[in-house]
């Protein structure tokens, strides 16, 4: 049975590997207004639309409406969002997008990463 479960483990992060490896860095506000803007993201209960006009909404479920601001600052998505009546902490966010999967990675790209889908 260790063999097996070895063996699982392996498969499982060369999978991961290849995933991260497929996804491309957003780095062009360009590219974010094309890729992202304007489109429903969906995870779980949660879904938000970042709009060209520098807002966001959205709904994250039992945690209430999501409201907030955006712009892009150099190579980062920064964002300013209250959910419910929660004030979240003003955050910049590396992009990534591999098809309908985008990536937002919190603290500059040294955080917590959260990935959404494009649902339309």
């Amino acid at each position: 049975m260790k063999p097996f479960a070895i063996l699982t483990a392996a498969v499982s992060v060369l999978l991961i590997t290849v995933a991260i490896a497929n996804a491309k860095d957003i780095k062009k506000q360009k590219q974010f207004m094309d890729s992202i803007v304007g489109k429903k993201l969906v995870s779980e209960e949660t879904w938000l639309v970042v709009s060209a006009d520098g807002k966001i909404t959205g709904d994250a479920g039992k945690n209430g409406k999501m409201t907030g601001a955006w712009v892009w600052n150099k190579r980062l998505f920064c964002r300013n969002i209250i959910i419910g009546t929660n004030q979240l902490p003003e955050d910049c966010q590396k992009v990534s997008i591999d098809g309908d999967q985008v990536t937002f990675t919190r603290e500059k790209g040294k955080g917590k990463a959260v990935t959404m889908t494009i649902s339309n």
